[in-house]
């Protein structure tokens, strides 16, 4: 058994160095860091069932994920378009940087709004949604109902610019304010770790989200856990010239990031123009024969 184990423990190791999903590779470190509790203990029989559980839900885990090309092509694809998406959200909003959500990511916002005005009781969820939204969002683990409140908001702008903060504060909805600074921050730091996005680009969203958190919240530990500034005049958000200027120069040496991830980024160009239009539902495109 202690042979298996560690056979186990070295193909976990391996896939680890695969460019697996964020969801799988915790199962993963997970499955490593249990298999080697089993080998320091005196008795490996002991967690024979947690090691074969851990071992299955692995394996219909990656089964899941790398079904067959398209679906690994079109989870990756899904988890690119939030990427951007995200990145261009969180500069809109605490760095003044305009963004018109077009393609499929403002697809995407109509189809989590739809998705959101069924009745719960009818128990139906979307074949679509399921692939396109839930599927890759559980994967990339992000906190989907932060973003999916981004994007229904963006489909009932219609995908035209607008803050997701600036409401917040001017309804002082201090609430909403400190689990949005929070969960915004959270994305961003996952984002910057995984390299989706410039460290650039994070530097200037964490310091808007520092700035926004610093003028409205002398202390801020957890959504329901904060102590308010002192009362000051609240009407404007940002220095809209000087900083907007700075953005844009992040952004534009965002370009010049020195990643691999950056470099192939725009090889998906093609494809969100190709399906910027196009029905989502896998039925509409035969992507396996040409004709």
């Amino acid at each position: 058994m202690a042979t298996v184990v560690q056979i186990r423990i070295s193909n976990f190791e391996l896939l680890l160095e695969h460019n697996t999903t964020p969801l799988l590779q915790e199962e993963l470190r997970h499955a490593i860091k249990l298999h080697r509790k089993a080998l320091e203990s005196e008795s490996i029989s002991c967690f024979s069932e947690d090691l074969n559980t851990a071992h299955a839900k692995i394996e219909q885990h990656w089964k899941r994920v790398y079904a067959d090309m398209l679906t690994t092509a079109s989870l990756l694809w899904c988890m690119r378009i939030f990427d951007h998406f995200l990145r261009s959200k969180l500069l809109e909003d605490y760095a003044n940087v305009p963004y018109i959500v077009s393609g499929p990511a403002l697809t995407f916002a109509k189809l989590i709004a739809k998705q959101h005005h069924r009745d719960p009781r009818e128990g139906i969820v979307d074949e679509t949604y399921q692939s396109y939204v839930v599927f890759p969002l559980e994967e990339y683990k992000l906190d989907r109902d932060t973003i999916e409140d981004k994007l229904i908001a963006v489909a009932a702008r219609e995908g035209h610019p607008g803050s997701d903060i600036q409401p917040l504060i001017d309804t002082r909805n201090w609430a909403k304010l400190a689990a949005v600074l929070m969960g915004d921050r959270d994305i961003i730091t996952k984002l910057t770790e995984r390299s989706a996005c410039p460290s650039e680009i994070s530097n200037l969203i964490l310091a808007g989200i520092s700035r926004v958190q610093n003028e409205h919240f002398a202390s801020l530990t957890s959504p329901s856990t904060f102590t308010l500034a002192p009362t000051r005049d609240k009407s404007s958000l940002f220095p809209r010239l000087s900083f907007r200027s700075t953005a844009y120069d992040a952004l534009a040496s965002g370009f010049k990031w020195n990643s691999s991830r950056a470099r192939i980024e725009n090889s998906s160009d093609d494809r969100l123009i190709l399906l910027e239009e196009a029905d989502l539902s896998s039925s509409m495109i035969n992507l396996k024969k040409v004709e």
